[in-house]
């Protein structure tokens, strides 16, 4: 990896850029509702959320919203709300222990902050994993088929992104629950200049 220097007329390095991101507070979250019947559905099914978004189920029959990887779990609910925080990437199928075939996802995206000659801070969290958890980040140039670990099972948040070789690079990360040795799906691919 190259080294340069961000922000050069304040005198920041790359890494006190990233230390500093990793733990200023995050501009990202907000709400979003999915209505849990009375049939049996989820509405909307397929949720696209930003890191740190809190996703409420709206229960209007018996059912239950269950992560498929273990990440949540409301038990049998008639009526009332199940929320739960989406702190990281990833895509994170779900489903209903009563009703077979009742299946939903919420996908959470990768973000990346900086520009083709600076590199890319990428950030796949909200903040550091907590217990039972880590992340995974892969890359892939343009034009190669194969994915390359950029992080594995890491636990911090962020990673400052500046291969050597120009061109531009696809990214995609997940979660994983490591109590339950599962991951999340990989969250929807980003794609960055390199120059």
């Amino acid at each position: 990896m190259r080294f340069r220097t961000l922000l050069a007329p304040a005198g920041l390095g790359a890494a006190a850029l990233l230390a500093a991101l990793a733990t200023a507070p995050s501009a990202v979250g907000g709400a979003s509702t999915i209505t849990v019947g009375p049939g049996n559905s989820y509405s909307p099914a397929q949720t696209k959320v930003a890191q740190g978004t809190t996703v409420t189920w709206s229960f209007a029959g018996t059912h239950t919203t269950t992560s498929n990887q273990g990440f949540w779990n409301s038990r049998t609910q008639s009526s009332g709300s199940y929320p739960k925080t989406l702190p990281s990437a990833g895509r994170f199928p779900y489903h209903c222990t009563i009703h077979a075939g009742m299946n939903g996802s919420v996908v959470v995206p990768l973000k990346a902050a900086g520009s083709a000659g600076s590199g890319w801070t990428l950030r796949w969290s909200t903040s550091s994993a907590g217990s039972g958890r880590a992340f995974d980040v892969q890359t892939r140039r343009q034009g190669t088929t194969s994915w390359r670990a950029f992080k594995t099972n890491t636990t911090s948040a962020t990673g400052f992104f500046n291969p050597s070789r120009a061109g531009t690079y696809q990214l995609r990360a997940r979660t994983s629950n490591t109590n339950a040795g599962k991951e999340s799906g990989w969250s929807p691919v980003i794609s960055r200049q390199v120059s």
